[in-house]
């Protein structure tokens, strides 16, 4: 890591994360203390392991999604870990809470090569086998080197076990899980999706021999039977992060009251869950702790802890941590270079320094470390736009990875997820919409004059389930304007010819349209839904690290992001539409390309033809070329305010993406030149 200033936001999954322990040691002795409680009741013959409710609050900025990664590092394979939050119009259910925990269950143990769904079915394993549970990698390992029938032997052993000591599981569901580990990569995506309550397609269905998708009634006897192989030697950390995000606008509590629900269901009827809610301590009791009955509170605040700020001798400690992840040449200075001893006494005596606050000064400092003294001594704030701007391309990337994830899975995004994104955009635009559900496809509505729009979002991996809706959306176009929305990559198999002739029959009445929607949109909608939850949760912030109000973000959004042009928010708003007989079919494979000709020049030959040595190429334009031009030598300060002024979308890191390219000479670190002058 060459600057680790950078990590402004925690991510929950960091396979290394830099960790002061002391630093709200108390809050994760509180969870490890419940996770040993679980495992030692595990342990015993026949006890059923009770879950409980941990309640973490504290203001922004203080840490509270760095304390899971913290918990993955510290107690490794001892518990599996579940990260979820709140999203936008998603009403929290436990088919939310199955998706998450499978989803969690695909990631590493840290500092590991194995994944967390080895560590929990190793730890049943083990324990039923004989063998020790304190070690279930090793357990998983020793079973993956016998043969077929062995470990198919294995699972029924276990199974017959678990059904004689906890009948409220389900065997199949038990079977399905404990054969992941061994199965190969085709089974294991099939395996997946149909335990995380997903709609698997009908080829993964046959993969697994299954004839459906697992019903609502199952979720949570799916929930209980993850629990009772949690009970095992590795209980689930249930994280729900961001809880802030279940205040809706106007005051509305429905979805406080169903996650209240939700929790309450799971502490008292699934077994093996250490469950940690986490939420900004100003939003809780405001308007969460009002909300609940008393039922409620004894069981979502059965034990709270309030984070506390980093001491002067741990934020010192911080940017030592800090200092160790620098390039060599930079941490093998004495303390506090890269900082001046000023600069540190500064950030330990400031009052109120949250562990981001401080990590965002640390990053300012670091950024002008080679300014010449008399530009250091005048810092110049930039607007929060810039910040912004920055943490819109961050997000977008993130969106970019999520759909390209669930691509490699051989699954669309969730529809629930696009219409979350869809949710957001029409907020930036000041568009108020209701949600509902048609023949189990998320749809959302707005009213206007002419009678409004249904949108209905059809991510169906079945061709049952998709014909289904469409026979409900045909009919719904008999009455009013309807909207289709599906994942242009997603694409709908040309063998489901049912579904093809449904589709023709809905695009070709009136009101009708389909919405093949791209990555690059479908990235827009899921960026801009994080966006607006990372301002709720004040997890966006200026350059000295105090948080950008959510006015501030919402207005930004509106001048910047142009939401009102994006493709579905115009055709769900009747500015345009984009009506198509059938969703893109998949193009047949392209041929084989022609044996290569001997006496070809190869592609680099032809290229050198066409630019000849001496011929220097030209350089490509662009803002931050055409400013340093004007200004012949600058600092980079300089140029990126510059490149700003003309392109307020510009930040730092396209500035230096931009320069990066282009021939310049340095003096120092902070001043450029073009080299062409210098030559």
């Amino acid at each position: 890591m060459d600057n680790p200033f950078q990590a402004i936001h925690a991510d929950a999954w960091d396979p290394a994360p830099i960790d002061v322990p002391s630093i709200n040691e108390r809050a994760s002795s509180l969870v490890r203390a419940h996770i040993e409680q679980l495992r030692d009741a595990g342990a015993r013959e026949g006890t059923a392991a009770r879950s409980t409710s941990i309640l973490l609050l504290g203001p922004a900025g203080i840490g509270k999604t760095h304390l899971f990664t913290r918990l993955r590092k510290q107690v490794g394979p001892r518990a599996v870990f579940v990260h979820t939050r709140p999203e936008v119009g998603v009403d929290p259910s436990p088919r939310h809470v199955l998706s998450a925990t499978l989803r969690s269950l695909r990631q590493p143990v840290i500092q590991q090569q194995h994944r967390q769904i080895d560590v929990i079915v190793g730890a049943m394993l083990a324990t039923l086998e004989g063998g020790r549970p304190r070690f279930p990698l090793s357990f998983i390992d020793d079973c993956s080197r016998q043969p077929p029938d062995t470990q198919r032997e294995i699972i029924e052993r276990a199974v017959a076990q678990a059904e004689d000591r906890f009948p409220d599981t389900s065997a199949r569901y038990l079977e399905h899980l404990l054969r992941l580990p061994f199965a190969d990569r085709l089974s294991q995506r099939a395996l997946f999706a149909w335990l995380s309550g997903e709609e698997s397609s009908q080829a993964q269905l046959d993969i697994i021999g299954e004839r459906a998708a697992l019903r609502e009634d199952d979720l949570i006897l799916a929930l209980r039977t993850l629990g009772v192989v949690a009970t095992f030697g590795a209980p689930i950390v249930l994280v729900f992060d961001q809880l802030e995000n279940l205040a809706e606008e106007e005051g509305k509590t429905s979805r406080i009251i169903r996650h209240a629900r939700l929790v309450s269901e799971l502490r008292d009827t699934v077994r093996g869950l250490v469950i940690v809610q986490m939420a900004l301590d100003a939003v809780w009791m405001q308007r969460i702790h009002p909300v609940l009955h008393a039922s409620m509170r004894d069981r979502l605040e059965e034990k709270i802890e309030h984070l506390a700020l980093p001491t002067p001798e741990q934020r010192r400690e911080l940017i030592e941590r800090w200092r160790s992840a620098l390039p060599q040449e930079e941490r093998s200075k004495p303390f506090p270079s890269p900082f001046s001893t000023r600069q540190v006494d500064a950030w330990l005596a400031a009052p109120g320094m949250t562990p981001r606050m401080l990590m965002q000064g640390c990053g300012e400092a670091y950024q002008r470390r080679a300014l010449p003294e008399a530009e250091e001594a005048g810092p110049v704030h930039t607007s929060p736009d810039e910040r912004l701007a920055v943490a819109w391309q961050e997000l977008f990337g993130q969106a970019r990875r999520r759909i390209d994830e669930a691509a490699t899975q051989a699954q669309g995004v969730a529809a629930e997820s696009i219409r979350a994104g869809l949710l957001a955009a029409l907020l930036v635009v000041q568009v108020k919409a209701e949600t509902g559900e048609t023949e189990g496809a998320p749809g959302l509505r707005i009213r206007m004059a002419d009678g409004g729009c249904n949108m209905l979002f059809v991510q169906q991996a079945h061709h049952t389930s998709l014909a289904r809706v469409l026979r409900a959306a045909i009919a719904l176009a008999d009455e009013g304007k309807v909207l289709l929305l599906r994942e242009q990559a997603f694409v709908i198999p040309p063998t489901w010819k049912e579904v093809h002739k449904l589709l023709g029959v809905f695009t070709q009445k009136a009101n009708a349209s389909f919405l093949p929607l791209e990555r690059e949109a479908l990235a827009r909608l899921l960026a801009v839904e994080r966006l607006l939850s990372a301002a709720r949760s004040q997890d966006l912030s200026d350059d000295a690290g105090k948080v950008i109000p959510y006015d501030t973000v919402m207005d930004w959004a509106r001048r910047t992001l142009g939401c009102q042009a994006w493709g579905p928010v115009e055709a769900l708003l009747g500015v345009t539409t984009f009506p198509v007989s059938a969703p893109p079919a998949p193009r047949p494979p392209e041929p084989p390309p022609p044996p290569p000709d001997p006496n070809a020049a190869t592609p680099r030959e032809r290229t050198e033809e066409a630019s000849p040595r001496g011929t220097a190429r030209p350089l490509a334009d662009g803002p931050v070329l055409r400013e340093l031009r004007k200004l012949r030598v600058a600092s980079i300060d300089r140029l990126v305010r510059d490149v700003r002024a003309c392109d307020p979308m510009a930040t730092r890191a396209t500035v230096m993406e931009e320069l990066a390219k282009l021939p310049i000479k340095r003096f120092g670190g902070a001043i450029v030149a073009l080299e062409e002058p210098w030559r």
